[in-house]
């Protein structure tokens, strides 16, 4: 700024102090925005989405599904079959429960009115599985024998060409008389005092799934009892 007279020129303080010096300002904020980007042109820094609690709580959630539906059948697979073994064994437990009951009939030689002994023995057996099993689907046999060794053995022959089988023309022991022989000796019936009875009855017992249905060629498992009893003195035979 000049004056009116002469001299050197002068100027003001304000233009000749150049004041206190700014404080450094820190390259980086305390919200991660670099503050060495130009001025107007704010850099914004990213992070990763997959990072998120959200996003891995979804990860987690979506794992588990993609899991459970890998496991679900294997899980059904099992649960039906523990169920079909468990009918497996009820049913040959009622069975075999059934043909107990009768033999226990049977050895006493009681009758019931209107009906012979091999009738009332089936009614018996009968009516043990009554809305367990279809009567209609169970075979029921009984069989008579000289003793207990003798159950499933077949009539005695003589083996004259000594290979073991009966062959036609070879005499044997009709043992049952029914004029034949048979490669088990048992006779039908209920036997008389003191005989010796095999009873037996075969039920075909089918799954309830179609999965485990399809395991039998049949469609099933044919199921056996069998129980072997000799008969009481008969009621007014005793002493």
């Amino acid at each position: 700024m000049r004056t009116a007279g002469h001299g050197p020129p002068a100027f003001s303080a304000a233009e000749d102090d150049p004041g206190p010096a700014a404080p450094a300002r820190s390259r980086r904020g305390s919200r991660g925005c670099d503050r060495s980007a130009p001025a107007g042109r704010p850099t914004v820094v990213r992070s990763d989405p997959a990072a998120s609690p959200g996003v891995q709580a979804a990860d987690e959630r979506g794992a588990t599904a993609v899991e459970f539906a890998l496991l679900l059948p294997v899980l059904l697979l099992m649960m039906f079959g523990i169920l079909e073994y468990g009918l497996y064994l009820f049913t040959a437990s009622a069975l075999q429960d059934a043909l107990s009951q009768a033999a226990r009939f049977g050895i006493t030689g009681r009758t019931v009115a209107g009906l012979d002994r091999e009738a009332a023995i089936r009614a018996v057996f009968e009516r043990q599985i009554t809305g367990v099993l279809d009567p209609r689907e169970v075979t029921f046999e009984s069989l008579v024998y000289p003793d207990f060794d003798s159950i499933g053995r077949p009539e005695p022959f003589e083996d004259r060409d000594g290979n073991g089988v009966r062959d036609p023309g070879e005499p044997f022991d009709d043992v049952n008389g029914n004029g034949r022989w048979d490669a088990d000796m048992g006779s039908p019936g209920a036997g008389g005092p003191d005989s010796v009875v095999l009873y037996r009855a075969r039920y075909r017992w089918r799954p309830l799934t179609p999965v485990f249905r399809g395991l039998f060629p049949s469609g099933g498992l044919e199921l056996t009892a069998t129980i072997a009893v000799r008969n009481e003195p008969f009621p007014g035979e005793r002493g």
